[in-house]
């Protein structure tokens, strides 16, 4: 009988063995999946960081973006204007040029000088003045208009009864816009009822 105890003892230890042997099996098992689970949850936090990561690079760049191109329309934009101030401040240098050709050709006109001078005055005259209306310059009509102080600078006043109450009556020099700004003021007498 004791052998068969013993027998018995060898199965029960055998057998609690296995037990021990699958227990420790699953346990690794266990602690291999959550070993898996932590390294999944591991590599889910990196790529959901490395995720945060591209977009914000990407809202960077298209920010870095926007701006260069706010810059470049600006940079053209106040090169385009320097051009323009450039170019109306030779004009405004122009305007007493003007202003002598025109009384040179008036008084000219009133003389007897050869007819073949004083055509190729006009032309030249004409000429002169085409080109530069063409580039923006233009007369600021002011002689039977009423007076507007954004265009005219009344010098003087008189009283026609024959006339409304401020009509410009005579125009002492011409005034121009240079592309829709004022670059001198017509200098006016008005009529004052």
């Amino acid at each position: 009988m004791t052998k068969k105890n013993n027998n018995n003892d060898a199965e029960i230890s055998q057998q609690d063995n296995e037990e021990a042997v699958q227990e420790t099996q699953a346990e690794d098992t266990e602690v291999g999946e959550a070993e898996a689970k932590i390294e999944t949850a591991d590599e889910k936090t990196e790529f959901e960081t490395l995720k945060k990561d591209l977009e914000e690079m990407k809202n960077r760049y298209y920010r870095a973006l926007a701006d260069y191109q706010n810059l470049q329309r600006r940079s053209a934009k106040e090169i385009l204007e320097a051009r323009n101030r450039g170019v109306e401040d030779f004009v405004k240098k122009l305007l007493p040029v003007i202003d002598t050709m025109e009384k040179a050709v008036e008084q000219i006109s009133q003389t007897n000088v050869d007819k073949k001078v004083m055509d190729g005055l006009e032309m030249f005259s004409i000429q002169f003045t085409d080109v530069l209306e063409k580039e923006g310059l233009k007369p600021i009509p002011a002689k039977g208009k009423k007076f507007d102080p954004n265009y005219h600078e009344a010098m003087c006043k008189r009283t026609d009864e024959n006339v409304e109450d401020e009509i410009v009556l005579t125009e002492f020099e011409k005034g121009y816009t240079f592309r829709e700004r004022v670059l001198r003021t017509a200098k006016v007498e008005i009529n004052n009822r």
